[in-house]
């Protein structure tokens, strides 16, 4: 169906997304941080990102501008298990540098397959 880049620095929390998203037959391609993300963004031009916003060294927000200046249509899902973290609402700022959905990690995996649907379904 869709070739989906999942930028995470959590490997258990990439597998079980990578699963879901594999078993709803898209092709998954996995960064586990922002900039090896971009790398593949640029090699693969993926129809979906789904990007943590709490990584080491760039944050989903670098990588979220990043895309955007690449490709302003991209589609992106930001994720996030806190949505705030030393009084920065990661969430609420990924919203505002135009990532299409804001996940968090508690999220059911078929919400994550609705918003993924939603998503790629967007012109």
């Amino acid at each position: 169906m869709a070739l989906i880049l999942l930028i995470d620095d959590d490997e258990f929390y990439r597998r079980m997304i990578r699963r879901t998203l594999e078993e709803q037959r898209h092709q998954v391609i996995e960064a586990e941080e922002g900039a090896e993300g971009l790398e593949l963004y640029q090699a693969y031009k993926p129809s979906l990102v789904i990007t943590d916003m709490r990584m080491p060294e760039m944050d989903g927000l670098e990588v979220i501008r990043s895309i955007r200046a690449m490709n302003p249509k991209a589609r992106i899902i930001a994720v996030s298990g806190a949505s705030t973290f030393y009084n920065v609402n990661f969430l609420q700022q990924a919203k505002e540098l135009g990532a299409d959905v804001i996940l968090r990690k508690l999220d059911s995996f078929d919400r994550v397959v609705d918003e993924v649907v939603r998503a790629l379904g967007a012109p």
